[in-house]
């Protein structure tokens, strides 16, 4: 049980989002790394969807395991290990093309990314607060993918766009490695509860919708550069709605944080899931006009963020123990796994919007789902 567990000190909470922000930094870089992977001839467009799919998925079984090995070994030894895989793994890449050998290497850094994402998931599950760290962990890792993402497309290593982005990656995994240096030697998940599972049909729910929104999102997200080079705008464009949307994702976290704890939890994702929805639609609406999609990207970017805290705290009003927590990246990146490539499935049968128009569908079975979830009871 929680009460059972000590809380992690403030610096530990502070490394430990760190050293997790720099693992996600891929999250923020994904839109320019895949634009530029297809225009570099590196990867059909029809692939793309499949790429994220792979790097996404294997961060799921990369989070459990870094939680398993948590329980058993020293947290300094997990964090440096797989920050200096990771930097390794994107080195290697670097000149590289081909689906083979990118679905490999990328599904070995996913793996390596997950592990790191452990650290902070079970620093936050320590935590009195859940959701304002969660929101905090959120605001960080966005701010730190916005200012990369601005960067990036003025920044060519050898005139490739794609090696820029993959040496930025590889300079994340190490500065986790050396974050990790100052961790406690110790860093241990909330012990489960041996009368009681932690995924009951509730909980399910609430981790499914969870899984619904952050692939819903990551629908949009991945396709989001080459939705706008379909229509014709530069890759200078692109790095100014990147980055200005990712500034409004920390927006959107820090307003969760600090305004976020009165509101109830699953209504505001119902809320939160029909605004996604117009917004996907208003993309199509803004095909033509700069400005417009600048707007929509800010919009889209608060909702975004400021949605996302909100799952922890469903989870921990269906189980006060904490259990299902431990649970949420899981299904959220297994969400932003599997839904981007039935997008992919889409694009290549019918054109680039078909992407928004998927991830649409996606948030108003989020919104009936979450609604229908009410019914469910709760944890005893």
């Amino acid at each position: 049980m929680t009460a059972a567990v000590s809380p992690v000190s403030g610096r530990t909470l502070a490394l430990s989002i760190l050293i997790g922000s720099c693992a996600l930094l891929v999250l923020g870089v994904h839109p320019v790394l895949l634009g530029a992977l297809v225009q570099e001839s590196r990867l059909a467009d029809a692939q793309v969807g499949n790429l994220v799919t792979i790097e996404m998925l294997a961060i799921v079984p990369g989070s459990l395991a870094g939680i398993g090995l948590l329980r058993r070994v020293g947290a300094r030894f997990v964090a440096v290990g797989a920050g200096l895989a990771l930097a390794a793994i994107n080195l290697f890449l670097m000149g590289q093309a081909g689906m083979a050998t990118l679905a490999v290497t990328r599904a070995m850094a996913g793996f390596s990314e997950g592990v790191l994402v452990a650290i902070a998931l079970v620093a936050i599950s320590r935590v009195v607060r859940v959701e304002r760290a969660s929101a905090i962990f959120l605001a960080v890792q966005t701010l730190m993918q916005a200012i990369v993402a601005a960067a990036l497309p003025a920044i060519t290593v050898a005139g490739s766009r794609v090696d820029a982005a993959l040496a930025a990656l590889a300079v994340a995994g190490v500065i986790a490695a050396l974050a990790a240096l100052a961790l406690p030697a110790e860093l241990r998940p909330t012990e489960p509860d041996s009368e009681r599972g932690a995924l009951t049909p509730a909980s399910l729910a609430a981790l499914s919708c969870a899984g619904l929104f952050l692939g819903a999102i990551v629908s949009v997200w991945g396709y989001f550069g080459l939705w706008l080079i379909h229509y014709g705008y530069p890759p200078a464009f692109e790095g100014t709605a990147v980055s200005l949307c990712l500034v409004a994702q920390v927006v959107g976290a820090l307003a969760a944080a600090r305004f976020g704890e009165p509101l109830p939890s699953r209504q505001t994702i119902i809320g939160c899931a029909i605004i996604g929805a117009g917004l996907v639609g208003a993309f199509y609406l803004a095909s033509g006009s700069a400005g417009a999609i600048i707007a929509v990207s800010l919009a889209f970017g608060f909702v975004w963020l400021f949605t996302l805290p909100f799952f922890a705290g469903w989870l921990i009003e269906i189980d006060p123990g904490r259990r299902a927590v431990l649970y949420l990246t899981a299904f959220q990146l297994g969400g932003a796994a599997l839904l981007p490539s039935l997008a992919g499935i889409a694009v290549g049968a019918w054109s680039i919007n078909a992407a928004l128009a998927f991830a649409g569908c996606a948030f108003i079975l989020l919104a009936i789902t979450a609604a229908s979830a009410g019914k469910l009871k709760p944890a005893a």
